[in-house]
């Protein structure tokens, strides 16, 4: 298959392991990032496979209509950047694992490094040094102060045990069911957001962004927040309502923040507010982007596509389109069948043949998997495809 991955910034996911499981099909990297529809829709012609890397690349209705060849969407987590109802009209299956069952140890590290970071003015300190200054300004420590968590989900667990660690008071805040689970766990709750926000010395964000958690950190919020408090987000920069942390940030409440995530991504811009303020440390979207992190992701994302190609769909989010399919594909595979014929035909031809005259329904991978067909190993340079007993009987069934 003809699969493309988009905005691999640095060339990394050819250099995994696990990017063998994608040997035998013919894989396209881009490495910039555009969303510009008519390029996008240039690039991705061909495409029958597209690989995402998480939310960089809005895949909206007007650009799937234009990909008639386009087959399968494969990534992990959630998926707010993809139109799936769009996906669906135009038999585009959406495969996105989204709960793993471990937390992404690399964004709850970030975490913790942008806490200590931020706490003692690690970054400022550098640039006085390379400046020719020596020592600038007085840090503090965390051991005894107040380690809020907003939204104990995996990631916000991890960092909690952090916190904890290094001698914080963790104290946690989110909706009654997480806040059960924190309480299980043996951590303090806060008795209201209010009192959370007032209370913390550090509060770090770590809520998926879905319309009930877009703005749910307001002005309001930001301003209960003590002089020397420092806003840690490394989940999404929806969470806190537009523009309310710069604001938050010049009038002094909280003291500090450090930052991972952006409304517009990626940032290019030197002049936005949060990269020119002096109390903020800036990281550009680096909370997940490990090796590590990389093949663990990856993984699960290549997988999909080679259960795909066997027929068997993985973690589809929209099942919907598999019903349709099955429908429409039944009287296809018999074509086929009788198509490749007694004599069979060459692996490359019946390949063309099908991926150009059926683009969205995967016939010869239904075929495959249901048993149907067999291919020979190359011989003079030239793989052969043949129907073996099972499709005959099938053929003579579906054509009786």
């Amino acid at each position: 298959m003809n699969i493309t991955i988009l905005d691999d910034y640095f060339d990394t996911l050819r250099t995994l392991p696990c990017f063998r499981k994608l040997d035998g099909h013919t894989v396209t990297i881009w490495n910039d990032h555009v969303q510009d529809v008519d390029v996008l829709a240039e690039r991705l012609r061909d495409t029958e496979v597209l690989v995402l890397i998480r939310e960089r690349t809005q895949i909206r209705a007007p650009l799937i209509a234009r990909l008639p060849k386009l087959r399968l969407i494969s990534q992990r987590s959630v998926y707010p950047h993809i139109d799936i109802d769009a996906c669906t009209a135009h038999g585009v299956i959406v495969s996105s694992n989204q709960h793993a069952g471990t937390p992404s140890y690399a964004a709850a590290e970030l975490t913790w490094g942008l806490v200590l970071a931020a706490m003692r003015q690690i970054p400022q300190q550098m640039r006085a040094l390379q400046a020719g200054n020596w020592q600038t300004g007085v840090g503090r420590t965390l051991r005894g102060r107040t380690l809020g968590i907003y939204g104990y989900g995996r990631i916000g667990a991890e960092v909690a045990r952090y916190g904890a660690a290094f001698g914080m008071n963790v104290l946690v805040w989110a909706r009654e069911a997480s806040l059960q689970r924190a309480r299980d766990d043996g951590w303090n709750t806060a008795p209201d957001k209010r009192a959370f926000f007032e209370t913390c010395d550090v509060l770090s964000l770590h809520m998926r962004l879905v319309p009930a958690t877009r703005g749910i950190v307001t002005a309001e919020d930001l301003g209960r927040m003590k002089p020397g408090a420092l806003l840690v987000n490394t989940s999404r920069a929806g969470l806190v309502a537009p523009g309310a942390l710069e604001a938050a940030l010049q009038a002094g409440r909280p003291g500090m923040a450090a930052v991972d995530v952006y409304e517009t991504e990626p940032l290019r811009d030197p002049q936005h507010p949060l990269l020119r303020l002096p109390n903020v440390v800036c990281t550009p979207h680096i909370g997940y982007v490990t090796e590590d992190e990389y093949e663990t992701q990856f993984a699960d994302v290549f997988d999909q596509i080679v259960s795909y190609a066997a027929g068997q769909p993985l973690h589809v989010v929209n099942p919907d389109v598999l019903v349709r399919e099955t429908a429409s594909i039944e009287p296809l595979i018999l074509d086929l069948l009788e198509w490749i014929g007694p004599a069979g035909r060459p692996y490359d031809e019946v390949i063309d043949a099908w991926r150009t005259s059926c683009p969205r329904l995967p016939v010869w991978e239904e075929a495959c998997a249901r048993g149907y067909v067999v291919r020979h190993p190359a011989r003079d340079g030239v793989a052969m495809v043949e129907v073996n007993a099972a499709g005959r009987a099938r053929l003579q069934a579906g054509r009786a």
